[in-house]
């Protein structure tokens, strides 16, 4: 008789208990680890050098499946954890038994004893609590889960939500965080490592307790022998690895922090805060490493070899011209430098003379000048609509009499550059360098004055990077693209760069090939720079022009190769001026050893002439002229000396006849 009392008091009494606990838990249907913060990880193109990663508050958190969890990892956290895991169903009742007895003995609750599946309903589901009541709700959820969810997704869930310390969660955030490697590459070394620091992931912080760490590595390894996982010589062996792990880094440690900022800003346009702090993004990016590591080299010594002339700062932007894509971008000399926490790249600062590339590539396109035209430099005075006069000064302050097209833009003479401005119209100008990337110009034509082709106006410096790069890819701009791909944390791809979409025609071959053959030739800039300066890259044929504005406030030097695209800046955040620092003596040499390293060990390239140009000599140098412009040409001769009979040549320099490049 006393049998059926007892089962109709459970009955009764405990199952409607039991019942009415388990109404009031947490459905289960949840356990995807698609709701968790997850980090965004932005890399460089290869999808090898980790830049940053951005997340919520403290938490760095990444999602993977268990396939690319180590197999080493699982065995590891399974043998030292549940080593029971794939026999019981939820629960290991001897184990936790015995906990529960030593936590009754000694009137607590803080014993382990838990399966894997336990401690997941623990940090998905409930709170630290440890109350009879809340282990209870723990062993039903725990059942639960067992019955909906097979053995490989819940050690998955679990790999990718336990704490690991230093703000990791899951196994991928703490093999990159200790080790800098996927969790997939974890040798058992390293596996047995990270799985002992879960137990208590403060205490045993590798950076501050190593010897602690590496205690309870034996205790793991130990745990994968009796559970037949690997041999005991197996286990010597891995303890015996000698392991460094990594500095946890902080949310300062950014590398190419102004590329990254960059990326993170057209991120957040374009998905939203929460996607980029909290969706678990991987983005990877144009970025190449190398070329970025020598752009920051070049930047920081040559800015620091130049503070006893008062310039702080400098920034650099290489684009693939053929793509768009931004190689390099270094936004200031360092942190540690007055204004170092702008973007120099992309704040916009005057670009001086060497905004002359738009206003020489509009007066040939125009053909109202050509490569054979002749200018004379002598004093000028515009009269402005309001009424005012303009006089522009050649930056030496002397006068060149006549002056061949090339060697006017070559040397950067002024007067020579606001006359070809002006007889090409201001607007065209203004239309041309729009085409060609300069698309903060965006006022009315009408609103820009002759003073425009001396940079006058204020444009980014990856603004003429993207100028510099039409002309290399001869003709097409291409919008600077700093990501590749975008993949969403379960995978799926929410954005891939197509180059095929991404070009513009802006030029025509002919008029963009005349133009890099008068920026390439060293002897037209001569008389202004000397021969071999830094705008000659030994072994190479480069187009380069400098540019320096009032006061010397700003200089840049900006340039290409058929497959390089390169915009150097140097100057003071705050706008102060620099001490006698030129294009020439600032950027420009930031500019010769950028392009020497980046271009060593290529073969030297350059364009083929296009079809349609036809070669003309004139007055002892090579024009390349566009159809139907040999009368301009003829009729922008300078006039023979006194004295000298018809075709014994033109005042000024340029005598020497040029190399033709095929």
């Amino acid at each position: 008789m006393v049998a059926p009392a007892v089962l109709l008091a459970i009955l009764l009494v405990v199952l409607p208990g039991l019942l009415y606990v388990w109404a009031g838990l947490p459905s289960t249907s949840n356990l995807s680890t698609a709701r968790l913060p997850l980090s965004t990880r932005i890399y460089d193109r290869t999808g090898t050098v980790l830049l940053a990663e951005i997340h919520q508050g403290s938490e760095r958190r990444h999602i993977v499946p268990l396939k690319q969890v180590a197999p080493a990892m699982q065995q590891a956290t399974i043998a030292v954890e549940d080593r029971s895991f794939y026999q019981h169903g939820g629960l290991n009742l001897l184990r936790t038994g015995q906990a529960g007895l030593d936590d009754l003995l000694h009137l607590r609750f803080n014993q382990g004893g838990s399966t894997i599946t336990q401690q997941l309903v623990k940090n998905i589901y409930l709170s630290e609590d440890r109350s009879v009541l809340r282990k209870l709700d723990e062993a039903i959820l725990a059942v639960e889960i067992e019955h909906q969810y097979s053995k490989a997704q819940i050690l998955e869930a679990y790999l990718n939500r336990i704490y690991y310390g230093n703000r990791s969660y899951g196994i991928e955030a703490a093999a990159q965080t200790y080790f800098g490697k996927p969790a997939s590459q974890l040798s058992l070394a390293e596996a047995s490592f990270l799985a002992g620091l879960p137990q208590a992931p403060t205490e045993l912080d590798p950076i501050t307790n190593f010897n602690g760490a590496k205690g309870r590595q034996r205790v793991v390894l130990d745990a994968m022998v009796r559970n037949h996982a690997i041999t005991p010589a197996q286990a010597d062996s891995a303890y015996a690895q000698k392991l460094t792990p990594q500095k946890a880094s902080t949310a300062d440690d950014v590398k190419a922090p102004g590329f990254v900022h960059w990326v993170a800003a057209q991120l957040e346009k374009t998905y939203g805060g929460e996607l980029l702090k909290n969706g678990g993004l991987t983005v990877i990016t144009s970025l190449d490493w190398n070329l970025q590591s020598i752009a920051e080299r070049q930047v920081r010594e040559k800015v620091m070899a130049l503070q006893g002339q008062h310039v702080t700062d400098g920034a650099l932007v290489a684009l693939d011209p053929k793509t768009g894509a931004v190689l390099a971008m270094v936004g200031s000399a360092g942190p540690d430098v007055p204004g170092g926490q702008y973007n120099m790249a992309i704040t916009p600062r005057q670009p001086g003379s060497a905004f002359k590339i738009f206003t020489y590539t509009a007066a040939v396109e125009s053909q109202k000048f050509t490569m054979g035209s002749w200018v004379l430099d002598q004093p000028i005075n515009v009269r402005m609509p309001d009424g005012s006069t303009y006089t522009p000064h050649n930056y030496d302050g002397s006068y060149h009499g006549w002056q061949p097209l090339p060697f006017a833009l070559g040397n950067s003479f002024n007067i020579p550059a606001v006359k070809v401005e002006l007889g090409t119209g201001t607007d065209r100008v203004v239309d041309v360098a729009r085409r060609m990337g300069l698309t903060s110009l965006n006022q009315p034509a009408s609103s820009y004055q002759p003073s425009l082709t001396l940079g006058g106006y204020e444009v980014p410096l990856i603004e003429m990077a993207a100028g510099a790069g039409t002309l290399a890819a001869q003709g097409t701009y291409e919008h600077p693209q700093p990501i590749l791909r975008i993949t969403a944390h379960d995978g799926s791809t929410l954005y891939r760069f197509d180059p095929a979409r991404n070009g513009k025609p802006a030029l025509s071959p002919q008029v963009s090939f005349i133009m890099g053959q008068m920026l390439s030739d060293d002897r037209n800039r001569s008389l202004a720079f000397g021969r071999n300066s830094d705008l000659v890259i030994p072994g190479h044929h480069v187009a380069a022009k400098t540019g320096t504005t009032n006061d010397f406030r700003d200089n840049l030097t900006v340039g290409f190769t058929p497959n390089l695209a390169v915009a150097v800046w140097v100057g003071n955040a705050d706008h102060t001026p620099m001490r006698n620092v030129s294009g020439i003596v600032g950027a420009a040499p930031i500019f010769h050893g950028f392009m020497t390293q980046a271009l060593n060990g290529q073969p030297d390239s350059w364009f083929a002439v296009p079809d349609g140009l036809h070669a003309v000599n004139m007055n002892g140098y090579t024009a390349y002229l566009l159809p139907g412009t040999d009368q301009v040409a003829q009729s922008q001769q300078p006039p023979a000396p006194a004295g000298c009979d018809e075709g014994c040549g033109g005042g000024g320099q340029g005598q020497g006849r040029h190399k033709k490049h095929g």
